[in-house]
């Protein structure tokens, strides 16, 4: 593997696992929402269970698909400034 495939497979870890963050608290936030304030979990004991339904697999190609508009809206900045 080349640096740069490292460092793009870091890139799309790390942006998966925020992905999945940012839905766990959601997810959390919505069953909260519809359940009696007795039946809510604590943070630990519910992302403990979200984490064995959620892999981070599953947040993978969300992350490419975003990394690869971050990457379209670069190349588009680059190739309309460099000719200023």
């Amino acid at each position: 593997m080349k640096t740069e495939d490292l460092i793009l497979a870091a890139q799309v870890r790390e942006l998966a696992a925020e992905l999945r963050q940012q839905h766990a608290y959601s997810t959390k936030k919505e069953m909260e929402a519809r359940l009696p304030r007795d039946q809510h979990e604590s943070l630990e004991d519910f992302m403990e269970k979200y984490r064995a339904a959620h892999p981070i697999a599953k947040f993978v190609p969300e992350a490419m698909q975003k990394l690869e508009k971050v990457s379209e809206v670069i190349q588009s900045y680059i190739k309309t400034h460099q000719s200023n």
